[in-house]
């Protein structure tokens, strides 16, 4: 292939590049940063809304009133969304902008009133909330995806004999079918994270104006109701005092999750090295080099590990930020909104690239096994099965199979007629273990003897898949029910205008 115009490298992959890979692996290179308050413009005119229904179902304000203000914010979004409106950096935030424009179209009277019974603490706190729950619904979209990828994947790689590693050195048998099952399981744990994050961010705060309430008669429930949450956040001193929390326990669902990946990511680029060859990844999600033409660089993998430490530090920096804060409203929580909106760019898009990346990952099978003829992973194996065979403690079988190590030390497995002296010299008749030699030279036999729940064996891994694929279902049931109720929010909000 010739490279995409403006690209000096790639001519020699079978593949354009991913351009979804390109720009995650870029950053922040030479594409420029948003304002911050732009994310947070659609949700500042739901809650606009909601706050402006509740209002004139209050009487506090007239429902004509209410009407021009919906025909307001209606024009907004539109302007907005054909890019003919951009906030204004001397309104301050993207609520002053809001309130400034529906009131050059609905009268200054009915802007002015707009603000009634809140303050922009418990509306940023609202908005936030509000960001953070879809983001949080997406990403728990992607970490449903990729990890039924993976519980799809693993079946067919059941049999798929491999060596395990501990230390990075060669451990015991296992198989890739058995390794993909284990990055599900702790996706499993990021899904049922990501729901609890969820469901603790569900709760409004609206209402709790500066941090002291109001003595406007306002309807508290009905705003809740109208932008789709569980309910309110009832002590309205709290509501804004915490706004750092859910922004600091997003990120960190976003870091264990990252973590997951990164493990992920340096397992591909260890297995995908030439000089291993276990797996190849996808010429879709490689980058090439600048001066040498023939170099296939994992340098997705790479970021996500680079992103994961970066996250990692932002998620402390969020964690700190309450430290010798006052209860009530403190500004320095204007920055746990930009770490938090960082964090979702640039860490976002992982799991759907990670998905990608294992769908086309090719699977070296005949090198995997290959493998299996160095570094002795059947010796612990060994052990046991001595153990069983002759009734010895297994430290006495341990010590006999790192002799026969020792014997064997050639070769890179344990050697039948190396087992047999090993037994000899330790005083034991290799008679005694004649069926456990004779599987020395049988990996699939081997990794036989290792039949439970959990474990590497093949039924064993198709009955882990088959558990995780419904754990998975189960444990993404949030995404739908919390998902389905905001989208009623939204759209009743919208019929009472």
């Amino acid at each position: 292939m010739k490279p995409r115009k403006g690209q000096i490298w790639g001519s020699h992959l079978e593949e354009s590049p991913d351009e979804l890979m390109v720009s995650f692996c870029a950053g922040r290179d030479v594409a420029p940063l948003p304002m911050a308050d732009e994310a947070l413009l659609p949700f500042d005119l739901w809650t606009n809304r909601a706050h402006a229904i509740m209002l004139a179902r209050s009487r506090i304000i007239t429902r004509d009133m209410l009407a021009a203000i919906l025909q307001a914010l209606h024009e907004l979004e539109d302007l907005w969304a054909r890019g003919k409106w951009k906030l204004d950096p001397r309104l301050e935030d993207v609520h002053m902008n809001v309130e400034r424009f529906v009131a050059s179209r609905a009268g200054e009277d009915a802007g002015g009133r707009l603000h009634t019974g809140r303050s922009r603490n418990d509306q940023v706190s609202c908005d936030m909330r509000l960001f953070i729950r879809q983001a949080l619904l997406e990403l728990g979209q992607t970490v449903r995806d990729l990890a039924l990828e993976i519980v799809k994947l693993a079946p067919r790689h059941a049999t798929t004999l491999m060596p395990g590693f501990t230390h990075h050195q060669p451990a015991m048998i296992t198989t890739w079918g058995h390794w993909l099952c284990s990055y599900a399981q702790a996706l499993c744990r990021d899904l049922e994270r990501t729901a609890l994050a969820c469901r603790m961010v569900n709760r409004s705060p609206l209402g709790a104006a500066a941090s002291f309430g109001t003595s406007w008669p306002i309807n508290r429930e009905l705003t809740a109701e109208l932008l789709g949450f569980d309910s309110v956040d009832a002590n309205t001193q709290d509501c804004i005092s915490s706004r750092w929390e859910h922004e600091a326990q997003a990120a960190g669902v976003y870091s264990m999750l990252m973590n997951h990946l990164s493990t992920m990511s340096q397992d591909l680029i260890l297995l995908s090295h030439p000089y291993w060859g276990f797996v190849s990844l996808p010429d879709k999600f490689v980058t090439g080099s600048s001066i040498m033409p023939q170099k296939k660089n994992p340098d997705l993998a790479e970021v996500i590990k680079g992103k994961t430490a970066w996250l990692n530090g932002m998620t402390a920096g969020l964690l700190a930020m309450p430290r010798g804060n006052m209860s009530g409203y403190n500004r320095d929580t204007q920055w746990t909104k930009y770490s938090l909106l960082d964090v979702v760019r640039e860490c976002a898009p992982a799991p759907r690239l990670m998905r990608e990346v294992l769908k086309g990952l090719a699977v070296h099978k005949s090198v995997m096994r290959q493998r299996l003829g160095q570094g002795f992973p059947e010796a612990a194996d060994f052990a046991d099965a001595l153990s069983r065979a002759l009734n010895l403690p297994f430290r006495s079988c341990y010590d006999i199979a790192a002799h026969a190590v020792r014997l064997s030390g050639e070769y890179g497995n344990i050697q039948a007629d190396a087992a047999a002296r090993a037994l000899e010299q330790a005083g034991h008749d290799p008679a005694g273990a004649a069926g456990v030699l004779q599987d020395l030279a049988d990996p699939e036999r081997i990794l036989s003897w290792r039949n439970h729940t959990g474990s590497p064996h093949p039924e064993r891994v198709r009955e882990q898949a088959a558990r995780l694929k419904e754990q998975i279902s189960r444990e993404a049931e949030f995404i739908g029910q919390i998902g389905r109720q905001a989208d009623r929010a939204l759209r009743k909000c919208g019929q009472q205008g």
